[in-house]
């Protein structure tokens, strides 16, 4: 038998769990070192978890699912586990990078923070699963800090503007970032504010005003942006979206008209141009690197991972070099070739797709990619609303668009979309003794 005070810490530490998770996935500016302040909540949080699992006799629902969600996360982790001890024949150039930026233990540190990114996104959505009005609670938390968020960023933009206080904003393009460290980043967040507030309103869980309102804010803080990733992955959900929802000669048309707004577009961008150039830029890297070797633009980030990362793809289409190793190969001959070697910090080329590529190899990669998307299925198997399976995309697609494996927020958002979209169904692996 519960007590009385047994069931309030429990249910109070839902909400507050919630409360938080909702509130610090819109940063990452909140960190101690290179960890974030959310990721040491749950971490503490787990040993409670663990603690309600014993005194429940080691006994709980476990819905289906989520379970295979689960254990297909489990394997991944386990397999590149075994390629980051396969791989240490490679050349590292470690500088003076701290203990857990070392091979292996760096792989490690990445698997802890996908582990506790997959745990909670599937705890969560038990959670809301069962409980529509935490549900809820957890959904409008999200929603406000993104309200919040817009709010901020359009107070503070005449005041970086005219007085050049840099909040809110950020350098002379005046990007508008709200509570994130850059307007790109911002930009793919708030679509998922968007998608989200799109499934509350269907729910009724928002008013018909705000909805309206709120959804003005989040454009306007979408274009204030100026986040290339953000505008394809509106993109691409939509085009999904609309995969789903028509039917026939509609869905033909609608598909067509995609694709015809698509060519215009890389036209307008003069999209083979941009290629052309990263072809000549390739060619003259060398050249380039080495003239300006102190200038981290070069030898550090996209542009000299879009060079040396398909060097490394070639030399390890299978296995890769290693979940995390980017920074600590990099600077290997084979792979720089002549160029100007890097400073000596933590690097990452952003790049999307490119880095899990290049630090899991092809086959790895490509279960990774089905892992994101998994959620995605399981809600169109079970007929959820077209924009909760936009939510879940939110996922994959940023992460198709720079965004890393370990921003929280995507996690979040997928953990809101399975709950909403798995209400009240009673799918068991095992049900709980009496």
């Amino acid at each position: 038998m519960i007590r009385p005070n047994e069931w309030s810490f429990r249910e109070g530490r839902k909400y507050v769990l919630a409360l938080l998770i909702g509130t610090l996935s819109a940063t990452v500016l909140l960190k101690i070192g290179e960890i974030q302040y959310l990721e040491l909540i749950l971490g503490a949080d787990l040993m409670i978890v663990a603690w309600l699992f014993f005194q429940n006799r080691m006994r709980v629902p476990i819905f289906k699912p989520f379970y295979s969600i689960g254990t297909s996360y489990v394997m991944f982790i386990g397999l590149a586990f075994l390629l980051s001890i396969f791989v240490l024949d490679q050349n590292f150039y470690a500088y003076n990078y701290t203990l857990l930026k070392r091979p292996v233990l760096v792989t490690i540190s990445r698997i802890v923070q996908l582990l506790l990114d997959v745990f909670y996104m599937l705890y969560m959505a038990s959670l809301y699963r069962e409980d529509e009005r935490l549900c809820a609670f957890g959904a409008r938390v999200y929603y406000w800090i993104g309200v919040l968020g817009g709010i901020y960023a359009i107070a503070s933009f005449p005041l970086n503007y005219l007085f050049d206080l840099q909040v809110g904003t950020y350098s002379d393009s005046h990007r508008l970032r709200g509570f994130n460290n850059e307007g790109g980043s911002y930009g793919t967040y708030l679509v998922s504010v968007i998608l989200l507030t799109v499934a509350m309103y269907h729910r009724k869980w928002l008013s018909r005003r705000q909805y309206f309102m709120s959804m003005a804010l989040f454009l306007v803080c979408l274009v204030g942006s100026q986040s290339k990733a953000a505008f394809f992955v509106v993109l691409v959900i939509l085009l999904a979206h609309m995969l789903w929802t028509k039917t026939g000669v509609t869905r033909w048309v609608t598909i067509g008209a995609v694709v015809l707004a698509f060519a215009i577009l890389t036209s307008v961008i003069n999209l083979r141009g941009q290629i052309d150039t990263y072809v000549k830029l390739s060619a003259t890297y060398q050249k380039l690197s080495n003239k300006k070797s102190t200038d981290g633009n070069y030898v550090m980030g996209r542009v000299s991972g879009a060079i040396l990362g398909p060097r490394m793809v070639k030399a390890h289409p299978l296995v890769g070099i290693g979940w995390g190793n980017y920074p600590l190969v990099r600077d290997d001959p084979a792979y720089r070739q002549g160029t100007a070697f890097s400073i000596a910090k933590i690097d990452s080329p952003s790049l999307g797709p490119l880095d899990y590529m290049v630090e899991l190899g092809l086959p790895l990669w490509m279960y990774m990619t089905w892992l994101a998307l998994k959620p995605v299925y399981l809600l169109r198997r079970n007929r959820a609303d077209p924009w909760l399976l936009g939510l879940a995309m939110m996922q994959p697609v940023s992460n198709w668009f720079g965004a890393h494996l370990n921003i929280t927020y995507p996690w979040v958002v997928v953990g809101l979309a399975l709950g909403m979209g798995f209400t009240n169904r009673r799918l068991l692996v095992r049900e709980p003794e009496a």
